[in-house]
């Protein structure tokens, strides 16, 4: 499978338009966090240099923190179309099984996954928010206007892997596995909103 992160974004973009259908939201919406984790990155970096002492500690941990969840979003690029091919693939083999729960089960385990990913990719985007917020205060000046716009850029990270496990909970066969990944919808939510005011 491509390795989309080794891509320019010109063409990851020419991918991304193509009639393929990797990569896609979901690994638009990582990408989309890491950039924003990658500005708020920025602006704590910018923001040390400027900042007094006592604001140099929680400045140097929300890099650290910043540097590994823009990692690990990355991760997600790559990971998010491995997984929705995954969840092709036991569409197209369930069309061969006979056995009803049999065929349930083994969508189910694909869908499972895809939320998962996502599910991950949302908090991720929420304890990034925390780190930016840890930020607000301590950043003067028009670096301020960066800030604003990684807050953004999280926002719309959110929002969009948010949107990938609700569609797969969706599509969820078993009652009690669509009703654990609804509980863990209303849980994201309620932790993208706390940091959202």
């Amino acid at each position: 499978m491509k390795k989309y992160t080794l891509l320019s974004l010109s063409r990851y973009l020419a991918e991304l338009s193509s009639k393929r259908p990797v990569p896609g939201g979901g690994s638009v919406s990582a990408y989309v966090a890491s950039l924003g984790m990658g500005l708020a990155e920025m602006v704590a970096q910018i923001g040390m240099k400027k900042a007094d002492t006592s604001a140099r500690p929680v400045l140097k941990s929300t890099v650290r923190f910043l540097q590994k969840a823009k990692k690990d979003a990355l991760q997600i690029v790559d990971l998010d179309p491995r997984v929705y091919q995954a969840v092709i693939a036991a569409y197209a083999k369930a069309k061969k099984i006979t056995d009803r729960q049999k065929k349930e089960r083994l969508i189910d385990e694909a869908l499972e996954n895809s939320f998962r990913l996502q599910a991950d990719l949302a908090l991720l985007v929420v304890m990034a928010k925390q780190a930016v917020h840890s930020l607000e205060g301590l950043i003067r000046g028009s670096i301020q206007n960066d800030l604003r716009v990684s807050r953004e850029l999280l926002d719309a990270a959110f929002h969009g892997s948010y949107a990938t496990t609700e569609i797969n909970q969706v599509y969820l066969k078993s009652p009690q596995k669509k009703a654990r990944a609804g509980q863990a919808l209303q849980e994201l939510k309620k932790k993208f909103e706390a940091q959202s005011v």
